[in-house]
């Protein structure tokens, strides 16, 4: 029997295709202009091409890439394995994820399920987003098995991914000791740890974290800097400084370089746990390895000198930030502030405000409300009305925090009528008042 011959003019279509679409030179308006092209003269050799032009339009709009494969389908062009799994991604994209479940029932109708592992990640990452991984659980554990699909390590991160965002980790932790006792060639890596760690860490399981770190150590897994980076971070802020710096070492001795952001970790661990000798130990590291501080880094320490009653020596580091190419954020103006107000330096206050609109920055709600409490404790109301004023003209209404100190200061000084104006203007603003807000009332 001769074999069939593609018409020269479609090949070279088809083949044009190819070449645009792997040198992503292909938009989703030309993929459509395409796209009508090449279904005029479509045969079975065609659906290479097609896939081409449906993933193309599928990035971009999910479900016009789900009204390309209607018409595929309509067309003289058998869909293949490939163009279901592009079908049920623009599904689960498009927020139809009964539309994907559809299309996966004629891939396992048309035997292809055995190789759809691509396919069915496309719906166990919907799934879990819909936060109904049990759901994907069983998929991964009964369904995909009973199509001789073998769930691969993508299949079992989507699950611990799921698990740990619904705040699962404790049943992730299980999964995972559950693939290591079965011994199958699946077997947990290390963004599988590093994804079940960071959970246990979020959810305040900080020695269930620290015990799975020290199993994977013992599986022979090396960790990377972001496990690494979540378990100190995790031990810092249980202050458990201890085996922070232990897990601080296996990096170095893994050849792994901690950064700022895991000295930031550190630093903060020290203060909050009173050991603050440490904290130069820190720095002086820091600058042997190369690490540079950043905002965050200037941020912790200012914040631990401002409420240690040290705003002067807050100031001198803040001044330093800007003289080293540092900008300071609206945080750090918050912090230096906030000290500054616990010192009853209104006129410091004012100042670095005027600097901090000075240089770009406006203050926000925390920032107003900040000098509306510091008022309010002096019962200098004039400042506290001045001061909404003051917010108005910028643009930004009073919040519902801001409210709270005005409405407490006034109820203090026995001005129940005023408490009730600003109780009104919050209703008539839209505002819900808090606890805070009703408890003068």
């Amino acid at each position: 029997m001769s074999r069939r011959l593609v018409p020269v003019d479609r090949r070279i279509l088809e083949q044009n295709i190819k070449a645009r679409y792997h040198a992503g030179d292909i938009g989703t308006q030309d993929a459509l202009h395409l796209f009508d092209e090449l279904l005029q003269c479509a045969g079975s050799s065609s659906i290479r091409a097609i896939n081409y032009l449906v993933t193309t339009v599928g990035r971009d709009c999910p479900a016009l890439g789900v009204s390309l494969f209607n018409r595929v389908a309509s067309a003289n062009v058998a869909p293949n394995s490939i163009t279901y799994t592009i079908l049920v991604d623009c599904c689960c994209r498009a927020g139809r994820l009964d539309l994907g479940f559809a299309a996966m029932g004629h891939i396992i109708k048309m035997g292809f399920a055995a190789d759809a592992i691509v396919t069915f990640s496309h719906l166990l990452n919907a799934i879990c987003a819909e936060k109904k991984t049990s759901y994907a659980m069983d998929i991964v554990l009964r369904i995909m098995p009973m199509f001789n699909c073998v769930p691969n390590i993508f299949s079992y991160s989507i699950l611990f991914k799921g698990l740990c965002n619904e705040k699962r980790s404790q049943e992730a932790l299980e999964l995972i000791q559950v693939m290591v006792e079965h011994g199958g060639s699946c077997q947990p890596n290390v963004v599988s740890y590093s994804t079940v760690i960071d959970g246990l860490l979020k959810e305040g399981l900080v020695g269930k974290a620290y015990s799975l770190f020290c199993e994977m150590l013992q599986r022979g897994i090396s960790p990377n800097a972001v496990t690494c980076s979540s378990i100190i971070s995790g031990m810092c802020k249980a202050q458990s400084m201890d085996k922070s710096e232990e897990v601080l070492q296996q990096m170095l001795d893994r050849r792994i370089l901690p950064d700022v952001t895991t000295y930031n970790s550190l630093i903060h661990g020290y203060y909050s746990s009173g050991r603050c000798k440490e904290v130069d130990r820190i720095f002086q590291e820091m600058s042997r390895n190369g690490v540079q501080p950043n905002i965050v880094t200037y941020n912790i320490q200012m914040d631990y000198l401002c409420k240690s009653g040290r705003c002067a020596e807050a100031r001198k580091i803040f001044d330093s930030m800007i003289g080293l190419g540092q900008k300071p954020d609206v945080t750090t103006y918050s912090i230096l502030l906030h000290g500054y107000a616990m010192e009853k330096s209104f006129h410091e206050m004012h100042c670095l405000i005027d600097l901090m609109v000075g240089n770009g920055i406006s203050p926000d709600h925390h920032v107003y409300n900040i000098l509306i409490s510091a008022y309010a404790k002096e019962e200098t109301v004039g400042e506290v009305m001045h001061i909404f004023t003051k917010m108005r003209q910028q643009g930004l209404n009073p919040n519902v925090a801001n409210y709270g100190a005005a409405v407490n200061l006034l109820s203090k000084i026995g001005r129940m009528d005023d408490v009730m104006s600003q109780f009104n203007q919050m209703i008539t603003e839209g505002l819900a008042p808090d606890i805070i807000v009703f408890t003068p009332l």
